[in-house]
């Protein structure tokens, strides 16, 4: 089988409900095309041995999804599926597939995506693999399932535009990822460099994450002329299971 690398998402702020758009929940977990006989991630590593409950037979397919793990409090928990990752093979995963790049042995990615749809439902159908689940999906409605992603506790959701081609490799606006962030203040406890990294606590003084991405040049020129402890605003992607903060940023110095 080629190694095909997969339709990245664009990024969307705003929650919509548009027509000509579909929208799906947005799994915290591992990007993962699979076939009838090799999984291999979004950078082209062979995972296959790893996820032996994704090899099927009898169908010339190859599915893109999100390998996850059960979460306690949310549907799906990203130190969960990177355990697994790891080699932990005592940690259950299933792949929620969302597209079909090839069906009957034939590429179907200049179809239009409610066509590939169609043809993953069906594949899927055939596959029967209780490890191998279809996203659910609704056309139009956008902020009623964002409603529920927040009251799930989930990453977010991604909108698609109707009549979309599938383009491998390239970042299209055709797909857009809207994030479910949360908000916190937080103290600074400690700030590195080279590379920037910034330790954070609670108010209450326990270790809850690092921050090492989206500083902007004013924040950057902040953390280098101040001395910790300081407070500060940030987003995060929620909480992993660890109870620390999921890919913090800070937004501001207080």
């Amino acid at each position: 089988m080629k190694l095909v690398k997969p339709m990245l998402l664009g990024y969307q702020e705003e929650v919509r409900s548009d027509d000509g758009w579909l929208y799906e929940p947005k799994f915290d977990g591992i990007r993962l095309l699979v076939g009838n006989d090799r999984s291999y991630t979004r950078h082209g590593t062979i995972t296959t041995s790893r996820f032996p409950e994704l090899v099927f037979g009898g169908q010339e397919v190859l599915i893109d999804g999100e390998l996850i793990a059960s979460g306690t409090n949310a549907p799906d928990d990203f130190a969960g599926s990177m355990s697994r990752f790891s080699g932990n093979k005592e940690q259950p995963i299933s792949l929620t597939a969302f597209d079909i790049l090839i069906y009957k042995n034939k590429s179907v990615i200049h179809f239009p995506i409610e066509e590939r749809k169609a043809l993953l439902t069906e594949s899927l159908s055939i596959i029967d693999s209780p490890y191998i689940n279809l996203v659910p999906y609704v056309y139009t409605e956008g902020e009623a399932l964002w409603n529920v992603m927040k009251e799930n506790k989930m990453e977010g959701m991604v909108g698609k535009r109707l009549g979309s081609t599938y383009v491998p490799g390239t970042r299209s606006n055709n797909w857009r990822k809207i994030i479910n962030w949360s908000y916190h203040d937080v103290v600074v406890s400690k700030v590195t460099f080279r590379p920037l990294a910034v330790q954070l606590e609670s108010i209450e003084g326990e270790y809850i994450g690092s921050s090492t991405i989206g500083f902007t040049k004013e924040i950057r020129s902040k953390l280098n002329s101040m001395n910790p402890p300081f407070l500060v605003a940030v987003k995060s992607r929620g909480w992993n299971s660890g109870g620390k903060l999921r890919l913090p940023q800070i937004l501001e110095i207080k």
